[in-house]
C-alpha cells in the first residue's frame, strides 16, 4: 500500500527549505556595500591606531602612506601593508582607494595625534569606492586635531 506525505511533513519540509534559502541568499547578493563598509572601518581603525601609537611613542611617530590599492602603516613594529584585494584584506577586495590633499610621503602624525602638516594645510581626503563606482565614501582628516570625518558620496545620475 503506497504511503503519502502528510500535511505536517510537507509544511516542515517547506519551512526547512525557506530557512536554508534565507541563509544562503545573501551569499549570492551584491556585496559591494559590505566591502566598502569593511574597507572604511579598517582604514578608520588604522588611522586611529597610528595616532595612538604616535601619542604613546612620540620619538617614533607613525605615518600612513597610500598605495594604488591600499596603504602602509609606517612606524609601529606591527604596522605593515593593507591591500584591498584577495591577497590582502579580502573582506574589502575590489574597493578602489584614491587620495587628495595628502602629502606625497603620506600622512604623518604629531605627538598629539594631529597631523604633522602646516596649520593652513588642506584637509587630506581619502576616497573609497566600489569597483563600479556606485557607492563611495570619503574619510576627511582635520589637520589641527587629527579628527576623522566621514562624508558619504551620493552617485550622480
Amino acid at each position: 500500500m503506497p504511503r503519502a506525505f502528510t500535511l505536517i511533513e510537507l509544511l516542515i519540509a517547506v519551512i526547512i527549505i525557506a530557512i536554508v534559502a534565507a541563509l544562503a541568499l545573501p551569499m549570492f547578493s551584491d556585496r559591494d556595500g559590505d566591502r566598502l563598509t569593511a574597507a572604511k572601518h579598517r582604514l578608520w581603525a588604522d588611522i586611529q591606531y597610528a595616532q595612538a601609537w604616535t601619542i604613546a611613542n612620540p620619538s617614533s611617530p607613525a605615518r600612513i602612506r597610500f598605495l594604488e590599492n591600499g596603504y602602509v602603516i609606517e612606524g609601529p613594529p606591527d604596522g605593515g601593508a593593507v591591500r584591498f584585494d584577495s591577497g590582502g584584506f579580502a573582506e574589502a577586495s575590489g574597493v578602489k582607494l584614491s587620495v587628495s590633499d595628502v602629502p606625497a610621503d603620506g600622512i604623518p602624525f604629531s605627538h598629539s595625534g594631529a597631523l604633522s602638516v602646516g596649520l593652513d594645510a588642506p584637509e587630506p581626503r581619502i576616497h573609497l569606492s566600489t569597483e563600479g563606482g556606485v557607492e563611495s565614501v570619503d574619510l576627511v582628516l582635520q589637520p589641527t586635531s587629527g579628527q576623522i570625518r566621514l562624508e558619504k558620496q551620493t552617485p550622480t545620475p
